[in-house]
């Protein structure tokens, strides 16, 4: 399925935009939606059936990985929190999993690394969330049934690593 922006309507896909014009279910015709774009002039194509083929396509599309954040325990020694991987490398050999503990698992609506960093420090975190904002040092993991990616905060982004 390729990715292009949805219109909603009461919680529903009823369409998306193709460049710009609004492809709208034909069923949504006289909706609230269908009156809006029309008030600012938008172009409008109506399908029929379009909605029951984008929620057909929701349902087909893979569920994001889950999500933990691992984060570095207060009793581990100050001097390896909060710094670089390549100096964690160079002083202590690299990661070293017991300094860590889990301070979020669960499934969010993302497994991309960018928009987790933006969950991961909003204002109102994740429920089950009992962390500090993301920040370096901290370990995100992605996992499902087939097993673990694990990715370092670093100054730069993200880096991968082996736990």
């Amino acid at each position: 399925m390729m990715e292009r922006q949805l219109i909603h309507q009461g919680g529903i896909a009823i369409g998306y935009f193709d460049g710009d014009t609004a492809v709208l279910d034909e069923d949504f015709w006289a909706g609230e939606v269908s009156h809006n774009l029309a008030y600012r002039g938008a172009k409008m194509r109506y399908e029929p059936g379009l909605a029951q083929k984008l929620l057909a396509e929701e349902e087909k599309k893979p569920l994001p990985r889950k999500v933990r954040v691992h984060q570095m325990k207060p009793q581990t020694t100050l001097e390896k929190k909060f710094i670089c991987y390549a100096l964690l490398y160079q002083r202590y050999g690299g990661i070293t999993p017991e300094d860590y503990r889990v301070v979020f698992d669960g499934r969010l609506d993302t497994d991309d690394l960018n928009q987790l960093y933006e969950v991961f420090n909003e204002e109102k975190l994740p429920k089950g969330y009992t962390g500090h904002r993301l920040s370096v040092s901290d370990v995100v993991e992605l996992y499902d049934e087939s097993g673990s990616e694990f990715w370092y905060l670093d100054e730069e982004g993200f880096m991968p690593v082996v736990m």
